[in-house]
């Protein structure tokens, strides 16, 4: 099976790539970020994207799973609102 992973850069995306490249079930795992993940795994297929123009990537997120990471911490973002 491939996983596709959307925000892997966080703590939780992190984990669970993690957790995906040592599960014997997922052959291949796909990551879509902002920036470099620093993760070396040979299922690994990492993509630094820009979300705002998907046209150059958008045919790569194919698999059998999808995860969304996305978020930020409170910090990050300012306020509770933000």
């Amino acid at each position: 099976m491939r996983a596709i992973v959307v925000g892997a850069t966080g703590a939780v995306g992190r984990d669970l790539v993690e957790a995906l490249c040592a599960d014997p079930r997922y052959t291949e795992v796909r990551t879509f970020t902002r920036r470099e993940l620093g993760v070396d795994d040979p299922k690994l297929r990492p993509y630094v994207v820009d979300f705002e123009r998907t046209e150059g990537w958008h045919d790569l997120v194919q698999g059998d799973v999808i995860f969304s990471a996305l978020g930020t911490s409170k910090k990050q973002a300012g306020s509770k609102e933000a």
